[in-house]
């Protein structure tokens, strides 16, 4: 049982929290980094730092000559955007916003719609500044409905709604759309409970009272796919209006839609899955499954029952998903490393959030992905 609630714990953890920029790196010692001058420091610890700072100073002026193109704009900042537009629902979240930035670095364009607008800021900026909390949240409470950061168009809405995705997609120029919305505990799961979405989401968010697993995940991801439907057929009516060579040239292929479920799912699959289910698995576990399979037969049956054929539907089933600057799940993540390898069939290997994003943008341009994907497909995805 522990096995099973860390797992959740976990899976929802990077669909709901806020990423953690291990890049943001100060100075000890240097002005206007929260710490005096040579306070703490001998003489030759603070010649090491700003010698580091003055060669990463160097560099990053190199890098900005070097990526120069011949009509003098930056090579990266040309690429941006190059391969389309992709929308993240739920790009303010630990997974939703590593496919984020990992869309941006291959090369696309980025919308991310979640309710919090942008990411809030990383945990150790947060605990840096927690003297300006005030000025912060007020920051945050006039944040504007759309926000463009990190490269990233962040928008602010409810995914609930059922139009705000088709207004987005009717933009035009997308390639692709990915779902990673979710919450561990729901309003059904009783105020202790859902209580704990405080310590096991990133964000620190807790769900509305009337949150369910149905309306989060199962109602978010069929307005999504509708919309998504919407939006192929019309970018393939579109194509069908030209001449046969036109046809030929600019042919559309299925809107890859990207769904990210959870190895559980799969359990009616494997070897004691369906018993540990029955007899173990509490019942807000039942029923986070059921919302998580039920848009999972929707993606793949389409709206009228048969197989689709507007969407190509990416389901990604991973067990714990980690990250090393997140030391507080590493130990989970090591017992189900242990797991998996004595042989446990109901229990998956976990995958880096960095290996799962990677795996995740990719499958945009690989045509062949299709279908569920669980821990080693996503290994070969990702390399």
């Amino acid at each position: 049982l522990l096995l099973l609630v860390t797992s959740l714990c976990i899976h929802i953890h990077r669909c709901d929290g806020s990423f953690v920029h291990t890049s943001n790196f100060n100075i000890p010692g240097q002005r206007g980094q929260g710490s005096r001058s040579g306070v703490g420091m001998d003489v030759d610890t603070e010649f090491i730092y700003r010698t580091r700072a003055n060669n990463r100073n160097r560099k990053e002026s190199h890098l900005s000559m070097t990526n120069k193109g011949s009509d003098g704009d930056n090579v990266f900042e040309k690429a941006k955007g190059r391969k389309g537009k992709v929308l993240v629902l739920g790009g303010s979240g630990f997974l939703g916003g590593n496919i984020a930035r990992r869309a941006v670095l291959e090369g696309y364009s980025v919308t991310s719609l979640s309710r919090s607008g942008r990411p809030q800021a990383s945990a150790s900026a947060s605990a840096s500044s927690r003297g300006r909390g005030d000025r912060k949240r007020k920051q945050q409470q006039q944040q504007p409905e759309s926000s463009d950061y990190d490269g990233i168009d962040y928008r602010k809405g409810d995914a609930r709604d059922s139009g705000i995705v088709e207004s987005i997609l009717n933009e035009g120029g997308y390639v692709a759309v990915f779902h990673c919305i979710g919450l561990l505990f729901d309003g059904e799961s009783g105020n202790t409970l859902r209580s704990l979405n405080k310590f096991v989401s990133g964000s620190g968010s807790i769900p509305e009272p009337s949150s369910t697993y149905d309306d989060i995940t199962r109602v978010t991801a069929f307005h999504a796919i509708s919309a998504a439907e919407k939006y192929s057929k019309k970018r393939m009516d579109e194509t069908d209006e030209g001449d046969d060579e036109e046809r030929t040239r600019n042919i559309i292929k299925p809107l890859p839609f990207i769904f990210t479920s959870a190895a559980e799912a799969g359990w009616p699959d494997v070897t004691g899955g369906s018993f540990v289910e029955r007899t173990i698995a509490p019942r807000w576990l039942k029923r986070y499954l059921d919302a998580k399979r039920a848009v999972e037969d929707r993606l793949t049956t389409g709206e009228n029952g048969r197989r689709q054929t507007l969407l190509r539907p990416v389901i990604f089933r991973p067990s714990l998903i980690y990250s090393l600057d997140r030391v507080a799940s590493l130990p989970p993540v090591g017992a189900f490393f242990v797991g998996n390898r004595v042989g446990l069939p109901f229990v998956d290997r976990p995958v880096s959030v960095q290996t799962l994003s990677t795996a995740a943008v990719r499958s945009i341009s690989n045509t062949n992905v299709r279908g569920v994907l669980r821990f080693k497909e996503i290994d070969r995805l990702s390399k």
